[in-house]
């Protein structure tokens, strides 16, 4: 079998692979220890790799697919490209010196996810932002940040927007803002009016979807605060959500939470102005400016 890397502390994506590999092992009646045996690894280093301590080579996931009755190819396929982006050593790995360990682990999520669904209440998301507005939004920060770490943040920002949102296969991004989003003037009204066009001009993507959600609707689902959905690919029925707050990243795993958000998601998409009123929207505000 191949060799087992062992890493310091679990990440999202090793431990969502962990948790499958656990269901399916379970529901092929298969023990730790047999499995264990029968692909020639300790019961210690299957425990490991279902709790994410360890990576699993994706030659030693194929096989275990294969000793649990996996057959569906695309449920294979998925897991596997899983297991290959668990083990990659990212590009933000260069930024390592700027990016907080929460940080590092959301973007990993972000970067191996194949749907991404946001719903904001005070700012627009990362990946829809410009470089002036990510920029002025650091500059706020709480905790005081060098001017060359503001700009490589602002380079690791648009890295994203280029690795998700512009190469051949783009992932699938919704999102759905509050109108109050589209009125508060970071960075002053010049870079607002920016923000705003650019805002429109992705939002025409094919695979994007802006939403504005107006004053007029009053209560809805989205009242307890933003969040990000990452899905990963079908038939895996994996999900991740990032729930924000101003001290760091949660990252939530629970399968009856992310239902929840889920659910939540797709009401305020349901509450909100269809996608072309909503750009209609973004472009008045923005001439207004």
């Amino acid at each position: 079998m191949a060799p087992i890397k062992k890493e310091s502390a679990p990440s999202p994506l090793r431990k969502k692979l962990g948790i499958e590999l656990r269901r399916l092992r379970q529901g092929a009646k298969i023990s730790a220890d047999d499995a264990a045996k029968r692909l020639e690894l300790s019961a210690s280093t299957i425990s490991r790799g279902e709790t994410g301590i360890v990576t699993i080579h994706p030659r030693d996931v194929d096989a275990m697919l294969r000793l649990y009755g996996v057959t569906d190819d695309r449920k294979r396929e998925a897991l596997l490209a899983l297991a290959r982006k668990s083990r990659e050593r990212g590009w933000w790995h260069h930024y390592r010196n700027v990016l907080s360990s929460d940080l590092v682990n959301y973007i990993s999520v972000e970067y191996g996810a194949s749907t991404i669904s946001s719903f904001q209440t005070m700012l627009l998301p990362g990946l829809l932002q410009t470089a002036d507005y990510t920029r002025a939004v650091a500059t706020y920060l709480p905790r005081r940040t060098k001017p060359a770490v503001i700009e490589q943040l602002v380079e690791i920002r648009l890295r994203r927007q280029e690795m998700l949102l512009h190469r051949e296969d783009p992932v699938p991004t919704r999102v759905v803002l509050d109108q109050s989003v589209l009125h508060r003037p970071i960075g002053g009204p010049k870079i607002m009016k920016a923000q705003l066009e650019k805002l429109v001009e992705v939002g025409m993507y094919p695979n994007v979807e802006v939403q504005i959600m107006p004053y007029a609707v009053g209560m809805h689902s989205g009242m307890g605060g933003p969040f990000t959905l990452f899905g990963f690919a079908e038939p895996i029925d994996l999900a991740i959500v990032h729930v924000e707050n101003h001290v760091n990243f949660l990252l939530v795993e629970d399968e009856g939470d992310i239902r929840h958000y889920e659910l939540v998601f797709q009401r305020v998409q349901e509450s909100a102005l269809p996608v072309a009123d909503s750009l209609a929207l973004v472009q008045e505000i923005a001439e207004g400016l």
